[in-house]
């Protein structure tokens, strides 16, 4: 026995753009490398005041086919 469908509502997200998750959304690339808990290198970059370079590792995941950057500098 299947669960009855309910109409759940998208996952609204923004930033320049906005993105919408919802039920026909099967796959959603998010670049994870801008984690200062989880990367060492971009903690590195934080931590010495490169804030371009930084910004680099945001592009890139962008341009590698990320739809959505998770921004972590919580530590």
């Amino acid at each position: 026995m299947t669960a009855p469908h309910t109409n759940v509502p998208p996952m609204k997200l923004s930033g320049l753009e906005p993105i919408l998750i919802g039920e026909g959304s099967l796959f959603v690339n998010i670049g994870e490398r801008t984690n200062v808990t989880g990367s060492k290198a971009f903690a590195r970059l934080i931590l010495n005041g490169q804030f371009e370079e930084a910004l680099a590792v945001a592009r890139q995941q962008v341009e590698n086919g990320a739809q959505v950057i998770d921004i972590n500098m919580d530590e």
